[in-house]
């Protein structure tokens, strides 16, 4: 029976991502950060667009669910990144 413990400094062999793996995580954060950026655009442009056509007197929407949502996905995204 061999010892499997890994030496100090090593990871553990559970621990060790192939880079297939490794590749997968990057795209997949990529991928993460652009939708998580169109959301935010999209959340924006909402908020500007209802605020322009309110600037003589009404009511304007501020979209801070899909601006939320999109920070959440970039801050996912660049996790994924950091992982990879």
């Amino acid at each position: 029976m061999t010892n499997q413990t890994p030496q100090l400094g090593e990871p553990a062999p559970y621990q060790v991502a192939s880079d297939e793996q490794r590749a997968s995580w990057r795209a997949k954060g990529q991928r993460c950060i652009g939708f998580g950026i169109a959301w935010l655009v999209i959340g924006v442009v909402i908020t500007a667009w209802t605020y322009s056509l309110a600037a003589q007197g009404g009511v304007y929407i501020v979209a801070w669910g899909p601006a939320l949502y999109g920070v959440y996905r970039i801050i996912r995204g660049i996790l994924l990144l950091q992982k990879s």
